[in-house]
């Protein structure tokens, strides 16, 4: 029963190694400590079965249910952040991609005395930038950082 809570609870922060079946290396069978499912465990084991037991990278990476180029990856994560940057990252884009945070300013600034039809063709007149109605109302309802 704790197993199925821990699963869960990497499913929602995002470390659940969904290619468990794939990690074949002796020390993820028969362990009630080493958890193949815990995709932070089997990249920080499999970085240290090669920087410790000098294993070779291809044959070790693969063990893990990982490619050479993954592996590598992997560790400059790791030798950059330490086990946070084992962490996996939020895939997709990170930001706007089609209005950067001054046309927004702009955008905004246009609010009180433009209507959206307006505001998208002053954007498109004045500052080259072309969006739908739709993206124009995610960025002025974007919260603000700081």
């Amino acid at each position: 029963m704790m197993a199925i809570a821990k699963h869960e609870e990497m499913r929602k922060n995002g470390s659940f190694n969904h290619r468990a079946c794939s990690v074949t290396a002796e020390i993820f069978k028969d362990s009630l400590f080493f958890d193949a499912y815990d995709l932070i465990q089997v990249k920080y084991e499999m970085i240290r079965a090669v920087e410790k037991e000098h294993r070779e990278v291809l044959s070790t990476a693969a063990s893990f249910g990982f490619s050479r180029v993954s592996f590598y990856q992997i560790k400059k994560g790791f030798d950059e952040n330490g086990v946070v940057g084992l962490v996996p990252k939020k895939r997709g884009p990170k930001g706007s991609r089609k209005m950067n945070e001054s046309d927004v300013e702009f955008a905004r600034s246009l609010v009180g005395t433009h209507t959206k039809s307006q505001i998208l063709s002053v954007l498109k007149e004045e500052r080259g930038v072309e969006v739908s109605k739709r993206t124009l109302e995610r960025q002025l309802s974007a919260k603000k950082n700081c």
